[in-house]
């Protein structure tokens, strides 16, 4: 099992890593910067409220987009047939780094930067809003796999991790 908010954090941290990773081999190289010196301003302006925004959103109960319906449905964790605890970062999640890294250093293009923007920073609004649940609740999400479903959220009092079995 493996805590959800963990997950999601590693996740957003590592897209804006390649972010940062891309342009900063890019300007290494001596190639142009993704984005232009004047659009700097803009782009920071979109980051925050892009973040603001996000965060509020999946913290809310709109369908679609908001979570906390998803995380109230969740089931108490089982003490007995629990897959052993995993830590949050997978080799796998490598790729979210190399990837977003990748488009920016060759593609090197304002909208290719907004979007892996806008993609980490969703992943970020979710951590925050997983976050709050598990304080204003006492309780910490996982995520659990399933035979039916690549994953589904699970849930145990703060404090405790399910035990293993």
């Amino acid at each position: 099992m493996v805590r959800y908010v963990h997950h999601e954090w590693w996740a957003a941290s590592l897209v804006l890593a390649g972010i940062a990773g891309g342009w900063a081999a890019a300007v290494g190289t001596g190639q142009s910067p993704p984005v232009r010196t004047g659009a700097m301003g803009v782009l920071i302006t979109f980051t925050l409220g892009f973040l603001v925004v996000s965060a509020l959103l999946r913290a809310s109960r709109l369908k679609w987009v908001g979570q906390l319906p998803e995380f109230e449905a969740a089931a108490l964790a089982p003490d007995t047939e629990v897959p052993p605890h995993r830590a949050a970062f997978a080799p796998r999640m490598t790729g979210l780094l190399l990837l977003s890294a990748l488009c920016v250093f060759v593609i090197r293009d304002t909208g290719i930067v907004v979007v892996l923007l806008a993609v980490g920073l969703d992943w970020l609004g979710k951590a925050v809003a997983a976050t709050g649940w598990e304080h204003s609740t006492g309780r910490r999400l996982w995520l659990a796999p399933d035979p039916r479903e690549r994953w589904h959220l699970s849930y145990s009092p703060a404090g405790t991790a399910p035990s293993h079995g």
